[in-house]
């Protein structure tokens, strides 16, 4: 069979990637932001590109009234210049100004000042008689645009020093949550009171425009108790009598630390002032019911002689949470709550119109064998699905559920899908397939195998024998996999070799990075870190990021690029408080926070340049599901929908973007990372049928020309 060879830019047509025909909620500026270029001075621009940017745009940069450059790309740095300069950048289209804008001043790793909470006392009890005293410190954030300026706006959760985790007893201090704007502007505060725990596993607040107005709302659990950002008890924003009616001073929380009764609400709040709009019952409540007060008597634990109800409180107040388009990214989004992954698993999908929450649906899967799905009207369906894929386990989310999850259209139907581990649901509730390996503390999903039809899935696994899976995002189809004597606690997949085509993957249980598309290893010298990927040098691969440390693989190598200033969160998990395209071009922003204070944090953008012009990645519809998600849980790292390799050839311009040379030719063979495999004299297609499956520069030089193309042989 003749070889499959396409240009970049051929095959980039035939991915799953952002169009200007999407629609997108956010009307983000041009974020632009300019920084010292370098420890000694300097001027650096940075800009985002859109979506719906001409690829015949230019940007013409003036320097105190005077134009200075024109480029293609959306940074420009200049080490003669001064960051106090005035800049303006001009978006040209045939010779014609689009559109005018100036940058930011910011440094390159921003200190924002936010209010940090005073710290208090919590009631006596079982371990601490006389009560324990408790600090505040920030921990995960998130981001959205609640006043419809068009910049980002940040939320941040606010973690008492005595949160724990649900395997641990102890009363806890009361989770807040700030909103600030990027100058450090305090918008509102929120106390979720003292009848919501603090820890990882209890608090996932949502951030994004579920009512379609231009400004983001923040959706989250809720108790009584809990007071908006207008210092009025949530309860006041029911439609609810039996919600408006509560006792919101009654402490539900036991001698040892857990919520073992009283209402359970979910509540949404206008992400400008932080006032509750409107609050109802969160469903299933922790008896696994619909609506209404539960008194925690349901055992969540199926192991025999085991008993987990709400006064031990763990496997049943284990939440997520997620933004999905369950109508396409065209229509108004939903919130999807879960609860439960050990065993039973719920996820419970709700509309915002601006006024009332709503039910759409409630997935129960109580079994492993059945799984019931119940409508807005309160209809309830049964379904007893087939096999799970690997052939055996679980075939429904019971016990498949994962410390985290992802959302994206996975089966090319125009709407999202939540993946869940072990799991996959489709926008209408049902389960679109479960894989039957269980539980997992890491998941990541994308564009990793860029010749396979849509996206793909790569888990770890708790329990042994089942180390790790790589598996089809829309059928549950095992690619590859590997066994593990124990608990594979962490993983990561990520681009981070430019010589091979597709993602690699690596976990705690197989440290060999293995490439996605091959299957086979990658030479390595030092272990790369696997904890969360970041784009930061200016090339197509991802680094990673550990902490606060930047790392990068190159031929078998791993460097550091960056340490950058500020403490990570979650323990040893070491997760930034946020990773996300907020300012400036498509690179990274890292958000640590000030151990020393406890009151700043470190906002990081890259000043390294970048030839390539890539959309701002928080207008691709997965990566920016992915950053709504980010903060639920055992955080994960966003992933792009695409291959951002191949994709990016639509904007490279001149020589790479002219045709190839006919004729015979002097033809230089490289790989993507610039190194010199293979050189002769013929003609370009001849050379292309010779070279095994991959990714390839070619230069061609007919003795007056030279050309410059990308390809990939398949």
């Amino acid at each position: 069979m003749k070889k499959q060879i396409l240009t970049c830019l051929a095959a980039a047509l035939l991915l799953t990637m952002p169009t200007a025909a999407q629609q997108y909620a956010e009307k983000l500026n041009r974020g632009a932001v300019k920084m010292q270029g370098a420890p000694r001075g300097g001027a650096y621009l940075s800009w985002r590109s859109f979506v719906t940017d001409s690829k015949d745009m230019t940007f013409d940069i003036y320097r105190n009234g005077t134009k200075v450059a024109n480029v293609s790309k959306t940074n420009y740095k200049n080490l003669s210049y001064k960051v106090t300069d005035k800049f303006v950048i001009k978006a040209v289209v045939n010779g014609e100004v689009v559109e005018e804008f100036s940058p930011m001043q910011i440094a390159s790793s921003q200190k924002l000042h936010i209010d940090r909470p005073a710290g208090g006392k919590t009631k006596p009890y079982t371990d601490y008689p006389d009560g324990q005293d408790y600090t505040y410190e920030p921990n995960d954030c998130s981001v959205g645009d609640v006043d419809g300026d068009g910049e980002y706006e940040l939320i941040v959760k606010w973690y008492p020093s005595n949160a724990r985790d649900n395997s641990q007893g102890g009363v806890t201090g009361n989770t807040i949550l700030d909103c600030y704007k990027l100058n450090g502007t305090k918008l509102w505060r929120i106390d979720l009171g003292k009848n919501i725990r603090s820890g990882a596993h209890y608090t996932q607040f949502l951030v994004y425009d579920f009512d379609g107005d231009g400004k983001a709302e923040m959706i989250c659990k809720t108790a009584p108790g809990s007071i908006d950002g207008a210092g009025i008890y949530v309860s006041e924003a029911a439609t609810e009598a039996s919600i408006k009616s509560v006792n919101n001073t009654k402490d539900w929380v036991t001698s040892a630390g857990r919520v073992n009764g009283g209402q359970e609400w979910l509540t949404v709040f206008n992400g400008e002032t932080g006032k509750a709009v409107h609050t109802i019952y969160y469903n299933p409540n922790r008896n696994t019911t619909v609506g209404g007060e539960a008194a925690g008597t349901f055992n969540w634990d199926d192991r025999s002689g085991k008993t987990d109800n709400g006064s031990y409180g763990n496997r049943g107040e284990r939440y997520l949470a997620a933004v999905a388009a369950l109508d396409g990214p065209a229509a108004l989004p939903s919130a999807v709550m879960c609860r439960g992954y050990y065993t039973y698993a719920f996820l419970w999908a709700v509309d915002f119109d601006g006024k009332e929450l709503k039910t759409r649906w409630l997935h129960s899967s109580k079994s492993k064998t059945s799984y019931s799905v119940t409508d807005a009207g309160g209809a309830t369906n049964t379904y007893t699905p087939g096999a799970a894929t690997r052939g055996s386990g679980s075939r429904t989310a019971y016990g498949n559920g994962n410390h985290n999850m992802s959302v994206a259209d996975v089966d090319g139907d125009g709407k999202d899908e939540i993946v869940w581990g072990s799991c996959a649901i489709d926008d209408d509730g049902k389960l679109l397939y479960a894989t039957g390996y269980g539980h997992g503390d890491a998941i990541h999903v994308g564009k990793m195998i860029p010749s396979r039809e849509g996206l793909q899935v790569y888990q770890v696994h708790e329990a042994s024998p089942y180390g790790w899976d790589l598996h089809d995002a829309a059928t549950g189809e095992i690619i590859l996999s590997g066994t593990a004597d124990g608990d594979t606690g962490r993983g990561i997949a990520a681009d981070i070799d430019a010589n091979n085509d597709g993602w690699e993957m690596w976990c705690s249980s197989s440290s060999n990075p293995r490439n996605a598309v091959t299957g086979k290893t990658i030479s390595f010298t030092a272990q790369p870190s696997m904890n969360f990927r970041i784009y930061w040098d200016g090339d197509l691969q991802d680094e990673l990021l550990d902490g606060s440390t930047i790392t990068k693989y190159s031929n078998g190598a791993v460097s550091t690029l960056k340490s950058l200033s500020g403490s990570s969160c979650n323990g040893s998990k070491k997760t930034p408080n946020l990773l996300a395209d907020i300012l400036g071009d498509w690179r990274e922003e890292v958000i640590l926070w000030d151990s020393s204070t406890s009151s700043d944090l470190h906002i990081h953008s890259t000043t390294e340049e970048s030839d390539h012009r890539v959309p701002c990645l928080m207008q691709d519809h997965t990566y920016r599901m992915a950053v709504a998600w980010q903060n639920g849980a055992y955080n994960q790292p966003p992933h792009l929908g695409y291959y951002l390799p191949d994709y990016e050839q639509q904007y490279v311009q001149t020589a790479i973007g002219s045709p190839v040379i006919s004729g015979e030719c002097e033809i230089t063979v490289c790989n993507p990372a610039g190194t010199m495999l293979k050189k002769g004299y013929g003609t370009v297609e001849d050379m292309l049928d010779t070279l095994p499956t991959g990714m390839y520069v070619i230069k061609a030089n007919d003795g007056t020309h030279t050309n410059t193309r990308k390809f990939i042989v398949r």
